[in-house]
């Protein structure tokens, strides 16, 4: 079966889903574009949105009057809520330095997303070793972008 068409499947850190709902960075608006035309599937699983939520209510996102429904109804509008299990049978992931993270990595994994998008330092050391060794990539919003028009720019050439 030919998957050329499929949307890639991406996982968004939850410090790379307050860049697109809060601060508007111009390193995610393709991201973000690409979410809303649906050429990109984000995935979420209940612990990754409950931290979501949770940093939501930081004092910071407080002060500047973040709408907290009107962003999570976002969130909900542009991912796919997926209820995973990690395989026994299968290589353990490698362990991430922040155990806070870990969540993300099981989710890329047992979600069978094509990448984990993240700025935090203990999961983007782990992006070689992942590479390696799982069935998905881990970058930094901007690498990813550009692998992003990379696949985007394929499937035009593929008619």
């Amino acid at each position: 079966m030919d998957n050329s068409a499929a949307p890639l499947r991406v996982v968004l850190d939850s410090n790379v889903w307050i860049d697109l709902l809060v601060f508007d960075d111009p390193a995610t608006r393709p991201i973000h574009a690409a979410l809303e035309a649906r050429t990109l599937e984000a995935l979420i699983d209940s612990r990754c949105l409950r931290e979501l939520t949770r940093v939501l209510d930081y004092p910071q996102f407080v002060r500047m009057e973040v709408d907290k429904t009107a962003a999570l109804a976002t969130v909900e509008r542009l991912s796919t809520l997926v209820a995973v299990t990690l395989p026994e049978d299968e290589r353990p992931l490698p362990k991430c330095r922040d155990r806070d993270d870990q969540k993300f990595l099981e989710l890329a994994h047992a979600s069978g997303a094509d990448w984990l998008v993240s700025k935090d330092r203990a999961v983007l050391k782990l992006a070689r070793r992942v590479a390696r060794d799982f069935a998905f990539r881990i970058a930094e919003p901007k690498s990813f972008v550009t692998e992003l028009e990379a696949h985007a720019a394929a499937l035009v050439a593929a008619g």
